[in-house]
């Protein structure tokens, strides 16, 4: 039997490859035969070495220029708590986002994965949904080539940061889990892990452009 060796030609941009998932994906894109290069947009350094990775250590409210990537994968989010206001939250959320997909579309990348949020609408009664559907909103005016948006339920894994509301939902979300069926399975919590798998299957599976909106429970398989 011969195997067949993929050999490793496109370049990524990750932005936001210290968080929950994107640490994941950060190593995906690594060890992945279709990268040859993963350059990280980052406040801080991922300590990560690899012959592969390329840091940009930023200030993301001051870069103002693309990257070479064919690829661009955004896991960028935070908390309102965190973020200590709205407008803060918005930025990290939505702005960003935004301005990091227009460089790099202009820049010449073909592909974009974002990751948004169940619930996203930019018409919705809840701050947070809002923020994430007007994000959705404005990249959609872009016409990136290929857009894949992924809007994953509760999103569980290993956090460094304390989360304390998250944290207990994650535990009610393991006995809550196994009672949602048939249309409740969307609402069942998602790996980062398997947010991180099917974000890398996706920019590696499709050629034809196209606009595809992934929902929580076609990621789950993923796990």
């Amino acid at each position: 039997m011969v195997k067949i060796q993929i050999m490793a030609t496109k370049t990524a941009l990750l932005a936001g490859a210290t968080g929950l998932t994107g640490k994941i994906l950060l190593q995906l894109l690594l060890e992945s035969n279709f990268y040859r290069k993963v350059t990280v947009l980052a406040r801080k350094s991922t300590g990560i070495q690899h012959d592969k990775l390329t840091e940009i250590i930023t200030d993301f409210d001051n870069w103002n220029q693309g990257v070479e990537a064919d690829d661009v994968f955004i896991c960028l989010g935070t908390t309102i708590k965190k973020a200590k206001t709205k407008e803060a939250f918005k930025k990290v959320d939505q702005d960003y986002p935004v301005k990091i997909a227009t460089l790099q579309l202009a820049a010449g990348s073909q592909q974009l994965a974002v990751i948004s949020a169940m619930g996203a609408a930019a018409n919705s009664l809840i701050f947070y949904n809002r923020v994430k559907g007007n994000m959705e909103k404005e990249l959609l005016l872009l016409n990136f080539p290929q857009l894949f948006i992924f809007r994953p339920s509760l999103i569980t894994g290993n956090r460094e940061e304390k989360r304390t509301g998250e944290k207990t939902a994650v535990f009610l979300a393991r006995f809550i889990n196994p009672l949602l069926l048939g249309p409740l399975k969307k609402y069942r919590s998602v790996s980062a892990k398997a947010i991180a798998n099917c974000m890398l299957h996706y920019t590696n599976s499709n050629k034809s452009p196209m606009t595809k909106l992934i929902l929580s429970d076609t990621i789950q398989q993923y796990e």
